[in-house]
């Protein structure tokens, strides 16, 4: 796969979870991040190829990140792609989704490196 991922969520547990998951599963997870100076950061200096962002992150929502991200690795003129993440169902924040710049939704008990990379080939679940 190749895939080069961020992920960033607010519980630990569920990091070190993810993290574990999808690196057996080949995806390359090169960091995981708390909050969204630290995805931010871990953007920056990590460049991966997708950004997992949990939908609530506590201070800052994961809408509102991805729009951070977005407009931040526009301005240094490379790609990256956010993928909403959330134990939440989808259909509670249909709206806020398609005004998004994240590609996709996922499920947080559905990820797995198969969702991620249909998530990336398909465009919006």
């Amino acid at each position: 796969m190749g895939i080069r991922c961020l992920i960033v969520d607010d519980s630990a547990a569920f990091l070190a979870a993810a993290e574990r998951a999808l690196s057996s599963q080949g995806i390359s997870v090169v960091g995981v991040a708390q909050d969204g100076a630290q995805a931010i950061a871990g953007v920056d200096s990590l460049r991966p190829d997708v950004v997992l962002v949990d939908v609530y992150l506590g201070a800052e929502s994961g809408f509102a990140l991805a729009e951070r991200i977005e407009a931040d690795v526009r301005a240094r003129r490379w790609a990256v792609q956010v993928i909403l993440i959330s134990s939440h169902d989808k259909d509670e924040m249909m709206d806020l989704l398609q005004d998004s710049p994240a590609v996709a939704f996922v499920d947080k008990a559905e990820l797995s490196a198969q969702t991620i990379q249909g998530a990336l080939e398909g465009g919006r679940t």
